[in-house]
């Protein structure tokens, strides 16, 4: 803004109170220079306003953020203050937790011991066996500890777990001619869970995959563990241990940390997982339990029945147990199916035509052998001075299969459900009165002192046979009172591949490989 006396002094006339200027009437030259400047002036101080303007709204916002920064910096001077004051509190934390995670190691050593059963020398020494096997294996982990496993602690302590079904293994090395009796290797369980105040063997007792569930929840709580710095797994005998395994190989801190264990050859589908192994010689065994010539033990899986004409692998399955409280007697094959109290009474023995398959029933070459219920269905009468054809005076003494290896149970009485319900409600011991061998006796939840008839006998195997045996159809008890196959009639309306046949479709109990199964008999095992 011009001054106004600066303007009178030029002989002009102050502007009115509105500040504008006029511009004079007459054109002067020098006059029209002057209001040139003056207007370029009141454009310079239009623009200054403007930027003062300008400054001042900077400055507003810049006092504010100024003002947050500093209130968040007296925050941080005070937080500041407090952790250096609460430091000392956090790193004595620090401390405690990191000696407790340092302190306690151990090494874990799980093993199913259904399939990773030791050397057979143990065993027969029973008690002093165990416990000489728990210290071999005390021993072999801790040398492996010292020279393999550098970045474990050598105070370490040897932590072993071992889960089996202590009575059906034991049946099995009994069958197997390891031991004797099956308080020999009862002995050897008590000896090496003494051995070591770390070590047990757990007998999980009879049923499906007892043992296999409990390895595995252990393994899945032990392989987290911090303190646990390694993990003998013992499984090689068990393709079912492959998922588990398979779950936690993309964590290196598990894979780092579990070893499987190697007793027999891995399986498999173990082999291309991507864990470290050890074996331990002459501790475990490092073959299948072998038993009736040419057969294996395979612990915690199903049996397997072969086809006609090639070995049937039998497989004892340990998870059922026997009901007995004493070992059953290894089977004998016969070079006749007809037993000595038969032959004794002058009746006929097998044709020499006959021989022994490798999978130890008896067959025949050209002349089928006439106590087959299929061969003596076909056979032509026989002449008025041939013996009778032999029946066996024991049911039970006779195993009879079909072409397929699957075994075939002699027919029961026809199903009469009146007398069912009313068996079913005497509350009769199968095990007792079917197998005359319950292992409760007097402690038996069922009547044993009831005295059946000859027909309720027969009805209490028929409800017997109305559930399944867990064996199948390859199961090798002579003596077994359950079905070996689905004992209901056939559906009135056509089911698809794959589906069970019966009445009771899908609810049948009954698993889908014990339906429609050929009842033709071709062979037959004799045990005595």
């Amino acid at each position: 803004m011009v001054p106004a006396p600066f303007l009178a002094g030029l002989g002009h006339t102050p502007a009115p109170a509105s500040n504008a200027v006029t511009r004079p009437s007459t054109v002067d030259p020098e006059h029209s220079t002057l209001y040139q400047r003056y207007e370029l002036l009141q454009q310079y101080d239009k623009d200054k306003n403007d930027f003062i303007g300008e400054l001042l709204t900077r400055y507003e916002y810049l006092s504010q953020q100024y003002q947050a920064l500093a209130s968040q910096s007296r925050r941080d001077v005070e937080g500041e203050a407090a952790w250096q004051a609460e430091k000392p509190m956090y790193e004595r934390m620090v401390q405690q937790y990191q000696r407790a995670l340092s302190e306690n190691p151990f090494v874990m050593v799980l093993i199913d011991g259904d399939g990773m059963v030791f050397c057979d020398e143990n065993i027969r020494m029973g008690e002093a066996g165990g416990r000489r096997a728990a210290s071999q294996l005390d021993t072999a982990v801790r040398d492996w500890i010292e020279i393999e496993a550098k970045d474990v602690p050598l105070t370490s302590r040897v932590i072993c777990r071992i889960y089996a079904n202590v009575r059906g293994l034991g049946d099995v090395l009994v069958r197997t001619g390891t031991i004797k009796e099956i308080e020999d290797f009862e002995d050897f369980v008590r000896g090496f869970t003494r051995a070591k105040t770390m070590f047990d063997f757990i007998d999980v007792g009879a049923g499906k995959d007892r043992a296999d569930e409990k390895t595995i929840d252990n393994f899945k709580i032990f392989s987290q563990d911090y303190h646990c710095r390694r993990l003998l797994f013992g499984c090689s005998h068990g393709n079912g241990y492959a998922r588990v395994l398979e779950e936690c190989s993309d964590k290196p801190e598990i894979v780092s940390k579990v070893i499987l264990l190697e007793g027999v050859p891995f399986e498999k589908e173990l082999l291309p997982l991507p864990y470290g192994t050890k074996k331990f010689p002459n501790i475990f065994r490092d073959s299948k339990l072998v038993a009736w010539g040419h057969n294996t033990f395979v612990p915690g899986q199903p049996r397997h029945v072969s086809g006609a004409g090639s070995p049937a692998q039998k497989v004892y399955d340990i998870s059922t147990g026997l009901p007995s409280r004493f070992p059953a007697p290894p089977p004998q094959v016969m070079d006749s199916p007809i037993p000595a109290r038969a032959t004794a009474v002058g009746l006929p023995r097998t044709p020499s035509t006959s021989t022994i398959a490798s999978d130890g029933f008896i067959t025949t070459k050209a002349t089928p052998p006439m106590n087959s219920w299929a061969a003596k269905a076909a056979a032509p009468p026989p002449p008025a001075s041939a013996l009778p054809a032999y029946e066996p005076a024991d049911r039970n003494e006779v195993i009879a299969r079909n072409r397929a290896g699957q075994r075939i149970d002699p027919p029961c009485k026809d199903y009469d459900k009146t007398e069912v319900d009313r068996v079913k409600k005497l509350k009769l011991c199968n095990v007792h009165f079917l197998r005359q061998e319950c292992p409760y006796d007097m402690q038996c939840t069922h009547k044993h002192t009831y005295q059946p008839s000859r027909g309720e006998i027969a009805t209490l195997r028929l409800v017997a046979r109305m559930s399944p045996c867990q064996n199948g159809s390859g199961c090798q008890d002579v003596k077994c009172i359950f079905g070996h196959r689905c004992p209901a009639p056939p559906g009135r309306t056509k089911v698809p591949k794959g589906a069970k046949s019966c009445i009771f479709a899908e609810t049948c109990k009954f698993p889908i490989e014990l339906h429609d199964i050929d009842t033709n008999v071709v062979k037959t095992l004799v045990i005595r």
